[in-house]
């Protein structure tokens, strides 16, 4: 819609069926919120209906969705490869599908090419290998590339703080002098950031950090590479 290829009036053609026919649902992902998008051509779709956040899984739905994907599921995860996908992923739903994905294929390749035995259980260094294969990221990379992208909106710094976060955690002065931004600009892109839960800020010091910890690593493997 934004360079012409479709018309805007789709919306409204789209908000009428959501009215009038009770079977029909319409569902978008995308990484902006509904309010972000009813500003501009977006807003006779979302005029009349009230947006409901889709957050993370919790750490519990996180080791259900692992364990027990479907009936029936044979393979078994160690106690602490469980926990390092919920810490990595903090139960971010594509993060979480993207590990199992990658753990399962390892898995059927060394049972059915390398011939191990198929009732050992995944690993933690089974894990470790999935998440350094230089495939990983780059699989992963359009949530990833996405979250980056949008951190290019307003309000500005938003990236100048992932770059100091990738780093380490830090509190609301150490990222004013990290990035150089004034206090009100530091504030307002925390905001931003931590409304779309790209970032959080610890209740014990006040320092912030990324919410996912994979993202975190995208950012300092992508974005700080020597030149």
């Amino acid at each position: 819609m934004a360079e012409g290829r479709i018309d805007a009036s789709l919306t409204t053609y789209l908000r009428s069926i959501i009215q009038t026919i009770a079977w029909f649902v319409l569902v978008l992902a995308g990484h902006y919120t509904l309010e972000e998008k009813c500003h501009d051509y977006w807003h006779p779709l979302f005029a009349s209906i009230k947006p409901g956040k889709i957050s993370f899984f919790s750490p519990a739905a996180t080791r259900l969705l692992l364990c027990e994907p479907s009936e029936g599921f044979r393979l078994t995860y160690t106690f602490y490869t469980i926990e390092e996908v919920v810490r990595l992923s903090n139960g971010q739903p594509y993060l979480v599908q993207l590990i199992c994905q990658n753990l399962v294929t390892r898995c059927n390749r060394q049972v059915f090419e390398l011939g191990q035995d198929s009732e050992q259980p995944i690993s933690l260094d089974d894990l470790q290998a999935v998440i350094d294969s230089p495939h990983f990221f780059q699989d992963g990379s359009p949530s990833f590339k996405g979250i980056w992208m949008q951190a290019v909106d307003l309000p500005h710094g938003q990236q100048a703080i992932l770059k100091a976060l990738a780093l380490e955690s830090k509190d609301l002065q150490q990222l004013v002098a990290a990035t150089g931004l004034s206090k009100d600009a530091a504030k307002e892109a925390l905001r931003t950031l931590t409304a779309d839960d790209v970032v959080q800020r610890r209740p014990d010091d006040q320092r912030y950090g990324f919410t996912v910890e994979l993202m975190r690593r995208w950012v300092r493997y992508t974005n700080m590479q020597p030149q």
